[in-house]
């Protein structure tokens, strides 16, 4: 028997205590004994022995209270309890199964059944230690995850609060796992402090890094919304106002939340409403209300996977051009390659529904190929310029550039009518590999392009890295620069600025003559929109 595992002996004799000492004596145990159950249970506390073996009566505290108490610790929920007993009434027996002892053995023991019941039950405990220890997060101490989904399933009427630490993720990129660590286990028990009232009889767990959780089984009672928001805010409240002091520095938490009940799906809707209260700018949601969105928006994702599949399997991925038109020649001189699907029902997908989907289901730069191929394919068939849409996915992607550069050091003479459009606010991991790509592409003529200029935050930083030829301002900013004077000013600052750095301007979203008139007033250099003409597929 291994010497970790250890017995608690409960008895107010001295001689019963001295005979079950001598029976386990060469059984390998740690042996504490205990004179009443009240004694009993401050060793407990101080030893937290494997099995309790417990007498029925006793002064002080008898076995029935003394085993009841235990039972309400939390770290002795499932800790074996045998009493030995000369009880022989079928009520005792009863009422101390209800109180909590698992086992019984009679007076006068016999000693080889006391060896196998303590042998069986210490294995168990063995076992109930290393579940307890599986359903406790390993810094807090709280239960985890899966002994919430465990405590789910015994609720009547359960409510779930769940909530996470805003920016938890800066913590991690500015602190040692060592500091974010100790700010949690700070944090956690701060947690009974500051709960409202209406939540003190919840549980407290630790679902994930920065992530906690309430869980409060409100069996017959009837649970108001509204009341959840208030209790939520409050807090929230009471969150902000709390400072976690650590080795003399002050850190501010505050938390986003989310709470759900009446579903069997608690812990999965709440994880919902909660990744769309950190998206949005709400900062507590009650997701019921946002799940059957989420599912149908799934449902639709889904789908669209499977068209985008199907689009690629069966070269179903098109390319449509839209001129960009010469405001100072009056002639057509470019064109933009746009993508397009054309669906199982023949009907032609705008990229706004299928490109983002496309990114997540990993399809993303199987598309660009294609529309690549199409593009020089059309520049074959054309003298215009084609300008051709890349991606910070695309480019950091080594096969697709290297296929790039492959076709401009083929295709010399086409090569000097491509113009890469590059989006203003994408964000690039590989800096460094992007402006060696621009480089490269460079060499062979090919024109680089700013699209959606002015609808990003580092619009002359990224002039600097990309030393583009082209400035596509954003068509946000042109829409309705007819109807806005702030635009138009912006407008004309950007086009005064690129006169300067001798760089050409594009308007988009020229929809109307109206704002075709006042972008020639201004003094850009391209119009592409609808006034001018619609994508179409013209190098088929």
């Amino acid at each position: 028997m291994r010497a970790e595992l250890s017995i608690l002996i409960v008895d107010d004799l001295l001689d019963n205590r001295l005979a079950i000492k001598i029976a386990l004596k060469k059984e390998g145990y740690k042996l504490y004994e205990a004179a009443n159950g009240e004694e009993a249970l401050q060793k407990c506390i101080e030893l937290t022995p494997d099995v309790i073996l417990m007498d029925g009566m006793m002064p002080v505290m008898d076995g029935y209270e003394a085993t009841k108490a235990i039972r309400n610790l939390e770290e002795f929920k499932r800790t074996p309890i045998l009493m030995i007993t000369a009880l022989s009434e079928k009520d005792d027996k009863i009422k101390a199964l209800n109180f909590g002892v698992n086992d019984f053995i009679s007076k006068p023991f016999d000693k080889h059944e006391l060896i196998a019941r303590c042998k069986s039950y210490a294995n168990l405990s063995k076992i109930n230690k290393q579940y307890i220890l599986a359903s406790k997060n390993r810094f807090t101490n709280l239960p985890n995850k899966s002994a919430l989904m465990d405590d789910i399933n015994l609720c009547q009427n359960p409510v779930l609060v769940l909530f996470k630490i805003k920016d938890y993720e800066l913590l991690e990129e500015f602190y040692s796992e060592e500091v974010v660590n100790r700010i949690e286990s700070k944090f956690a028990k701060i947690i009974p402090d500051i709960i409202p009232a209406k939540c003190k009889n919840s549980t407290l767990y630790h679902t994930s890094d920065g992530e906690f959780a309430l869980l409060n089984d409100k069996k017959d009672e009837v649970i108001v919304v509204d009341d959840m928001y208030e209790t939520c805010t409050e807090f929230q409240s009471n969150i902000r106002d709390v400072k976690i002091l650590l080795d003399n520095y002050e850190y501010e938490v505050a938390v986003d939340i989310s709470f759900s009940y009446n579903t069997k799906q608690l812990f999965e809707y709440s994880r919902i409403g909660l990744s769309h209260v950190m998206k949005g700018k709400r900062n507590i949601i009650f997701s019921n209300e946002i799940v059957e969105h989420v599912h149908k928006e799934a449902e639709k994702n889904i789908k669209m996977i499977k068209t985008i599949k199907n689009a690629l399997d069966n070269k179903k991925i098109v390319s449509y051009y839209q001129p960009l038109f010469n405001n100072k020649t009056k002639q057509i001189e470019k064109y933009e390659s746009l993508v397009r699907i054309i669906d199982e029902d023949y009907k032609v997908v705008s990229p706004f529904f299928f490109l983002d989907i496309a990114k997540k289901g990993r399809y993303y730069t199987s598309i660009t190929k294609c529309v690549l191929d199409n593009s020089f394919k059309a520049l074959k068939m054309t003298q215009n310029e084609i300008s051709i849409n890349l991606s910070a996915l695309d480019i950091e992607d080594r096969a697709l550039s290297s296929r790039i550069l492959e076709f401009l050091k083929n295709n010399k003479d086409c090569a000097k009518r491509v113009i890469f459009e590059l989006l203003e606010d994408e964000l690039f991991y590989d800096f460094e590999r992007v402006k060696n790509f621009i480089t490269e592409v460079k060499k062979y003529g090919v024109k680089i392009a700013i699209d959606d200029f002015g609808a990003g935050y580092s619009n002359f930083e990224r002039l600097i890295d990309f030393q583009p030829d082209i400035i596509k301002i954003d068509g946000s900013l042109i829409k309705n620069i007819h109807e806005n004077t702030f635009n138009r000013n912006v407008v004309e600052t950007i086009q005064s600025f690129a006169t300067k750095i001798n760089v050409k301007t594009v308007a988009e979203f020229v929809s109307n003559e109206e704002i075709f008139n006042i972008i020639n007033e201004i003094g850009i250099d391209f119009s592409q929109g609808y006034y001018i003409d619609e994508p179409k597929e013209l190098f088929s």
